[in-house]
C-alpha cells in the first residue's frame, strides 16, 4: 500500500512566514493582500504575480478591523504546507514598515535597520 502525499496545514508541516504586504487592491473585494513573503519566492517573481493571502480575523467582532497598509511586515502560514501557493495572515509586526505612509503609526523615519531581504 503507498501512502498518498497531502499537503495542508498539521499534516505534514507548519510552514511559518513573515512578509511585507506589497499589493492591497484585491479586484474579487475579499479583503485579500499580496503579500512579498521573505526567502520563499525571490527576486524573480513580479509583485502582481504573487498569490492572494487571506488575512485571520479575529473570532470576537470578526467584521470590524483596520486593514493593513502597503510595506507592514506580516506573519502567517501556508494552508498548502510547503507548495506556498495558499498564504495566510495571522497578524502584523508593528513598528518595522519600510515604507512611509505619510499616515498612521508608520508615519516619519522607521527606526530600524536596513531590510536584509532587498537590495534596497
Amino acid at each position: 500500500m503507498s501512502k498518498s502525499v497531502n499537503n495542508f496545514a498539521g499534516l505534514n508541516g507548519f510552514v511559518w512566514w513573515v512578509g511585507e504586504i506589497r499589493n492591497r487592491a484585491d479586484g474579487l473585494g475579499l479583503g485579500r493582500y499580496q503579500v512579498r513573503i521573505f526567502g520563499w519566492y525571490g527576486d524573480a517573481i513580479e509583485d502582481s504575480d504573487l498569490p492572494w493571502a487571506q488575512a485571520m480575523l479575529p473570532t470576537n467582532n470578526s467584521k470590524s478591523f483596520t486593514p493593513m497598509s502597503i510595506g507592514d511586515w506580516v506573519v502567517g502560514f501556508f494552508m498548502d504546507s510547503e507548495s506556498g501557493q495558499f498564504p495566510i495572515i495571522m497578524g502584523v509586526l508593528p513598528g518595522v514598515s519600510q515604507v512611509d505612509t505619510g499616515v498612521g503609526p508608520n508615519t516619519g523615519p522607521v527606526a530600524v535597520g536596513p531590510n536584509p531581504y532587498t537590495s534596497a
